[in-house]
């Protein structure tokens, strides 16, 4: 199918080249991405998959979290009562930063697995646009980045203006947010805050069909970002960044076999803190030339958790991560561009009881670019990475891309990736989890090839396939609760495949439509009896579907979103509909109000495969509705 898109956009692409001057004039295609290469770099130049959300999407579709905004752009997740986490190209291996900045954790309690961040914990208020990088990319961004990495790049003040909104909606739902930003001089503001309320959430029970509440599923949660930025003239500027986040929300965790919460009267009390501080220069030529320094921390407390032995005590960790970046471009011809950098980072877990560790990595990454004869693009990058208890590892990348138009390219690219055990793998000690510091990092290959065009009439085609292979793969050993402790170990390997196609048109001044399809097998051999399908994969085949209306005052956006073919081992149907709606009024230029339907056809479903107890665990809210209004002063 891919060779057959690809083909035909050759085809397509040689009939329609003109002057690069027409071209430029008449290119709507024509975006620019920094994820894929550390530089800005135009979308037809880039070897990736990529997908760009814009903070103007997002507004418009009056997401208050970001796994809502992931999933809206067919993007999969997994998803708890309490937190979320990306899926790429059928990894949940996937790297978040916000700016550039790491904020995986070494350590992190909330989804029943490994994963080490909550992207429903990060504030959606100051976000400029969102670049999702399908594909390994830790030739350029270390440990972590397997299936892919997700930017979250905030925006600077602007216009001085405030902003004030409400929401309400099902289950108590309460959210109240202010934006206000500006300039004083050369300097620029911008200052968002927003608190988010929830009782208990109900869902469809799967086996019964009745709808049940979810205990300990309770939502409080604050959010605070400030940027600062100073212009200091001949291309530099000098950038502060802070986001807070105090979060009280319950920890029920997961559903036991009776429907109850396994923590029935768990709580949370977690305060988390990122600063950085940021050095930027010769900016106005393009480059992306910077110096960080920067600190993440957060100081988290369970209540009434099975994190502890009698159920009661309260589990309390602290974790940081002091960070310190570099990062140079050099146009060392008119055809050849060369970016390089350093990092160190040293992240710190204390659990106030078992462990009371950290780990200092060190690495340095170059990456060659050229431009060749024909609109061809090479690509060659190494990274190093020293980590104090793992050791050394060097990952590399290769790509290559043919622009064959201003709205049309091919590439195919491979690259290795690695990730290193947390903290808490290495050296838990717990009565139901003990650490094992035998354990290696996990580290493969994926090569990925694939095509952007625009088609005409104002249809756009972004395809890609990839076949990913991984030894040492870190997966839970045992099953708990049970009597003896559970570890992490490494069980050889994995392998992965599928393909990624997304097709949006423009069908008339007032409407857009989007669809896409996902494929994805994983084989694993967990169960040391060679490969066998993973039936954790939460989304074998995935649909996507989405409609938008724009006219006058009114904007509209219906989105349907399927999987099918899933293990009913891990899940309690093989396949799930879902459907969203969202409408937007602008009453006047200053107030607008809005209102979101999320689950339109009440479907029992989860988004995540279990590991420690039986199908449907992590239920997803059923049927829900939200109304809200934003007034600009």
């Amino acid at each position: 199918m891919l060779c057959a898109l690809m083909s035909s956009a050759l085809l397509f692409g040689m009939t329609g080249l003109g002057s690069a001057e027409e071209t430029e004039q008449e290119y709507t295609f024509d975006e620019y991405v920094v994820t894929a290469n550390r530089i800005p770099v135009k979308l037809t130049e880039v070897a990736a998959h990529v997908t760009v959300i814009t903070g103007e999407e997002i507004e418009k579709g009056g997401f208050t979290r970001i796994s809502d905004v992931l999933r809206s752009k067919n993007v999969n997740t997994g998803s708890t009562s309490f937190g979320s986490f990306p899926v790429l190209n059928g990894d949940d291996r996937v790297l978040i930063l916000v700016d550039g900045r790491k904020m995986n954790w070494p350590h992190l309690m909330f989804s029943g697995n490994d994963h080490v961040i909550n992207i429903d914990g990060l504030s959606v208020e100051n976000i400029e646009r969102i670049e999702v990088l399908r594909g390994p990319g830790s030739s350029l961004y270390g440990s972590d980045a397997v299936g892919g990495v997700i930017n979250i790049i905030t925006r600077r003040g602007d216009e001085s203006r405030t902003a004030a909104a409400a929401e309400f909606g099902n289950w108590g739902f309460k959210r109240y947010s202010l934006t206000t930003e500006g300039t004083a001089g050369d300097i620029r503001y911008l200052l968002t805050a927003e608190q988010k309320k929830r009782d208990d959430f109900e869902y469809k029970d799967a086996v019964t069909g009745k709808t049940r509440t979810h205990a300990a599923s309770d939502i409080d949660q604050d959010l605070v970002t400030l940027r600062l930025d100073k212009e200091l003239g001949n291309g530099r500027d000098l950038s502060f960044q802070w986001e807070h986040t105090n979060d009280q929300s319950a920890f029920g965790a997961a559903l036991i076999a009776d429907g109850s919460a396994a923590n029935p009267a768990g709580r949370q009390d977690l305060t988390s803190n990122n600063v950085a501080l940021t050095y930027r220069w010769n900016q106005d030529s393009g480059a992306a030339n910077f110096f960080r320094v920067y600190r993440n921390t957060s100081d988290g407390t369970l209540y009434q958790s099975l994190v502890k032995s009698d159920g009661v005590s309260p589990y309390t960790y602290d974790l940081y991560a002091n960070g310190a970046e570099w990062q140079q471009n050099w146009k060392l011809s008119e055809n050849h561009t060369l970016v390089g950098g350093a990092n160190w980072l040293k992240e710190h877990l204390d659990d106030k009881d078992t462990i009371n560790r950290g780990v200092t990595t060190k690495s340095v990454f170059l990456e060659n670019q050229w431009k060749l004869p024909d609109n061809w693009t090479l690509s060659v990058g190494t990274r190093y990475d020293d980590q104090s208890i793992v050791g050394d590892n060097t990952t590399s990348r290769l790509s290559i891309n043919r622009e064959i138009d201003a709205t049309t390219n091919i590439y195919a690219s491979w690259g290795q990736f690695v990730r290193n055990p947390t903290v808490a793998q290495l050296f838990s000690n717990t009565i139901y989890w003990v650490g094992n510091p035998s354990l290696k990092p996990e580290e493969g290959n994926t090569i990925t090839v694939g095509m952007n065009t625009e088609l005409g009439d104002g249809t756009k085609l972004q395809a890609s396939v990839y076949s990913s292979r991984l030894k040492n793969a870190i997966q839970w050993k045992s099953f708990w609760p049970a009597e003896d402790p559970g570890y992490y170990e490494n069980v050889d390997r994995e392998k992965r495949k599928g393909l990624d196609i997304s097709l949006t048109k423009t069908l008339s001044p007032q409407w857009d439509v989007t669809a896409g399809y996902s494929y994805a097998q994983i084989k694993t051999t967990a169960n040391s009896t060679g490969y066998y399908d993973d039936p954790k994969n939460s989304q074998p085949n995935g649909y996507h579907l989405g409609f938008d209306y724009h006219q006058d005052k009114w904007k509209a956006g219906l989105t349907l979103r399927a999987a099918t073919n899933r293990s009913l081992e891990k899940f309690t149907s093989e396949s799930y509909l879902t459907m969203d709606l969202a409408v937007h009024y602008q009453i006047n230029p200053t107030t607008r109000i809005y209102a979101n339907a999320y689950n339109l056809t009440d479907e029992a479903y989860e988004l995540i495969g279990n590991v420690w107890y039986e199908p449907g665990s992590y239920p997803m809210a059923g049927r829900s509705f939200f109304v809200g209004i934003e007034h600009r002063m």
